[in-house]
């Protein structure tokens, strides 16, 4: 009864530990490469934007560590994934070899290029970007969505977000997307002054489209080269304001008309580009997350916004990114979790004919997993993808291990001895083979947790809940589970001696 109560303990102790582990999607991926996602105001020219990302590049090639550096500035519109050319994609290879980590590479770049003005870089890999926009939309770690129908308005509360979001601790690479600021030529046609002269509004914008963005009239061959014939507005009065009131308009009756006179022309500043997702407007402000797990990070910000931000009515806001592929995949794996449960509780039930023995393995399965939450909590991982699969087949191996003692021990029963005597005997003639099955693993999961090589950042933390666990799951099946297994069946002896007959 001592030992059951201990190991319960034990267990409990354990469980408040868990809440303690941080959680992500994915463990940190060391490519041997970083991916630095720039971006300038929209009313950059493609000059402006090539000289600061140039500083860019200067400020990384002065990193030892750097191998090279590529950049790809701006996305063709007629792709799938369409970019302005006020957004970059900088590569930066770096050395086999090297002095910091990849953590302390970012923190030591992201202070240098904090001394670009200007410009806004967030930080991920590769191939960690192209999961995060496959999965997520967006290669941030924390990508805050306010929607509503005025841009004015979502432009104020992204920018009341961002100062609330600058405050919780984590956030790295700050930035909310720009939805004004872009200058442009307004035309609203006056309908009552080209109805005076006979024309429609649709002559007049014909007329506009014509002058400023072109129509094309013929084909030039030169050789085997041919180019477009296009009738437009030479280029300097095409950016001159005067120069399109003064357009002249072919009225029906043939007379010559100023557009300026038919309509009203204004430079304002206007969207640069209007998202939508889900079929409503919507502004993102995009974080990453450094020095700190993704999920509290995320349930800070979440806690921040709520409290502190308020939104009009017909707004809402919605915290995704790769937060999104992380409760995504746990909400998939408690489903597998639940599913597996059910599964082996009527598997055991069929083998062992005895649903209190099949209850005692599942219920008395939770000790094993001690090593395991102790393991997370000295290397300092977190709950992700990788060490919740160790957590399952850490399951998998204590079940195995309980259903092979209740076995034996029916088996030794079987043969007459009593019941302390055939758990003893199941429990001390299996610590051979149990103990080298246990050092096999132990010992095949080991260069996972000594090795740093490219690759082995995705199944360390599998490596050391399965290392952790294995300990604490074979003392279990030696030492608790015996001692549980013991308890239950006197306590059912009882039962059976206070039934009537």
């Amino acid at each position: 009864m001592r030992v059951a109560l201990i190991a319960l303990l034990c267990a409990i102790g354990a469980g408040t530990g868990a809440l303690f582990i941080g959680s992500d999607f994915m463990p940190a991926l060391d490519e041997g490469a970083l991916l630095l996602q720039t971006v300038l105001p929209q009313e950059a020219s493609l000059d402006q934007v090539d000289r600061l990302n140039h500083r860019v590049e200067d400020v990384l090639r002065d990193f030892p560590e750097v191998d090279d550096v590529v950049r790809r500035t701006g996305r063709s519109e007629r792709t799938e994934d369409p970019m302005p050319h006020t957004m970059s994609d900088i590569l930066v290879v770096l050395k086999p070899r090297r002095a910091r980590s990849i953590d302390e590479l970012e923190d030591a770049m992201r202070e240098r290029l904090a001394s670009v003005p200007g410009v806004t870089v967030l930080f991920t890999t590769p191939l960690g970007m192209r999961i995060d926009e496959g999965l997520g939309g967006t290669p941030a770690d924390v990508s805050v969505k306010i929607f509503g129908p005025d841009l004015d308005e979502l432009a104020r509360l992204a920018e009341r977000a961002r100062v609330l979001m600058h405050d919780v601790d984590g956030i790295e690479d700050l930035r909310a997307e720009q939805s004004t600021g872009l200058p442009q030529i307004q035309i609203a046609v006056d309908r009552s002054a080209t109805s005076r002269v006979g024309l429609s509004p649709g002559d007049v914008i014909e007329a506009v489209r014509v002058g400023l963005v072109g129509q094309q009239e013929s084909d030039v061959w030169i050789g085997q080269r041919r180019f477009d014939l296009v009738v437009r507005l030479q280029d300097d009065r095409r950016r001159d304001i005067q120069a399109i009131r003064s357009l002249l308009i072919d009225g029906h009756d043939g007379t010559r008309i100023p557009l300026g006179q038919l309509a009203e022309i204004s430079e304002v500043f206007g969207p640069g580009a209007i998202r939508r997702e889900a079929g409503m407007r919507r502004i993102a402000v995009e974080a990453s997350v450094a020095g700190r797990d993704l999920g509290s990070t995320a349930r800070d910000v979440r806690d921040a916004l709520n409290a502190r931000l308020s939104l009009p009515g017909g707004y809402f806001l919605d915290v995704g990114g790769r937060i999104e592929s992380q409760a995504r995949a746990s909400k998939a794996l408690s489903t597998a979790i639940a599913t597996a449960l059910v599964a082996v509780f009527v598997l055991m039930y069929i083998a062992l004919g005895s649903a209190v023995e099949a209850a005692l393995i599942l219920l008395t399965v939770p000790i094993a997993f001690i090593g395991g939450i102790v393991a997370l909590l000295i290397a300092r991982e977190t709950w992700n993808v990788s060490s919740l699969v160790g957590l399952i087949g850490l399951f998998g191996i204590a079940v195995q291990n309980g259903l092979v003692l209740v076995t034996q021990t029916r088996g030794f029963l079987a043969r007459g001895h009593a019941f302390r005597d055939a758990v003893r005997e199941a429990s001390l003639g299996r610590v051979r083979p149990k103990l080298m099955t246990a050092a096999t693993a132990i010992l095949g999961l080991m260069p996972f947790l000594v090795l740093r090589l490219h690759g082995t950042e995705i199944e360390r933390p599998l490596a050391v809940v399965m290392v952790g666990g294995l300990v604490t799951s074979t003392l279990f099946t030696l030492i608790a589970l015996p001692a549980a297994y013991a308890q239950v069946e006197e306590w059912r002896v009882r039962w059976r001696k206070r039934s009537p007959a």
